[in-house]
């Protein structure tokens, strides 16, 4: 399993070296999340980030190997009144395809977070989240031992 205090300070990494992203929201499933992401400021892009779901992979007692599926996305707050989720889309596109490149970079730089299998993400365009948000969102695996 990921460490998720480091998982967290990867994301927030990335998030600080791309400039139009203005912050990182862990994302777990309770009351208070809904009301925590609707206070975001109008016009935020933000990284959130879902606790990875890890699943063995261990083929033998003495070599323990576990997949994590991770799920992060970039959302912007919009006001639907004045935009459209497509417009969103568009203006996140560039955005999350940063995230991909930084993700994959660091992959072969050695990063002992991310031992992303490459062949494994999956990117998928998100909207009406909450009411206000669209973006994209991006599903790959880590292995961890």
């Amino acid at each position: 399993m990921i460490n998720l205090a480091q998982y967290r300070e990867y994301w927030e990494g990335v998030a600080a070296r791309i400039d139009s992203v203005t912050g990182v929201l862990p994302v777990t499933i309770d009351d208070q999340m809904g009301r925590k992401i609707q206070s975001l400021p109008a016009d935020s892009v933000t990284l959130f980030v879902l606790p990875p779901l890890a699943e063995s992979a261990a083929r033998g007692v003495d070599n323990f190997k576990e997949v994590n599926k991770c799920v992060v996305f970039i959302m912007a707050k919009y006001d639907p009144q004045r935009r459209g989720s497509f417009d969103v889309l568009e203006q996140t596109q560039p955005i999350i395809d940063e995230v991909k490149s930084m993700l994959l970079s660091d992959q072969r730089a050695g990063c002992p977070v991310m031992r992303v299998d490459a062949a494994n993400i999956d990117t998928a365009p998100e909207t009406e989240l909450y009411g206000r948000f669209a973006g994209w969102s991006i599903a790959f695996n880590v292995t961890s031992y």
